[in-house]
This record gives C-alpha cells, sequence and structure tokens, in this order.
C-alpha cells in the first residue's frame, strides 16, 4: 500500500497524519482502525471526535489521522514502510 507521513499542526488530538492514495487501500485501513480503536467521525465533522484516529476524505485526498507515535507504530507494522 502506498502511503505518505506528515505530522499535523499543534492540535489536542492527533500528532501524525497518514495520506492514502487509493481509495480502496482508504477503506481497507478506515476498517482496520474502526477494528482497532473504535469508530470515528470525520475531522471536518462537528461531533466530538474519537481521541485516538479520525479521517478525512475530499475528492482524490485520503486522510488519515493518528493520536501519536504508538497508533502509527502500530499503523507502520500492518501496512509496512511509507512509499
Amino acid at each position: 500500500m502506498k502511503y505518505n507521513l506528515h505530522e499535523t499542526r499543534e492540535n489536542q488530538y492527533y500528532k501524525h497524519g497518514v495520506q492514502v492514495k487509493d481509495m480502496l487501500d482508504f477503506h481497507q485501513v478506515r476498517r482496520w482502525l474502526t477494528d482497532t480503536y473504535g469508530f470515528a467521525e470525520g475531522v471536518d465533522k462537528v461531533v466530538e471526535l474519537n481521541p485516538i484516529w479520525s479521517f478525512h476524505l475530499i475528492y482524490r485526498t485520503y486522510m488519515f489521522y493518528l493520536r501519536g507515535d504508538e497508533e502509527l507504530a502500530w499503523f507502520k507494522m500492518k501496512w509496512g514502510s511509507e512509499q
């Protein structure tokens, strides 16, 4: 799976951003995150966010946001290295 990592701006929830390059990969990762950490809403929703992960989906931009280094390590163990 191809993805890029970046650190987010300082906020109270998420340290890491993961941009997935393919819609099918986006759905696989979202299913895995839901199974692992529970349901989450998109970051643009006006609801209480899941403090562990969230996502942003807009035309050909598939983003996930992860709370910290531990969640990122689990993500990398599951999905491999950044490509």
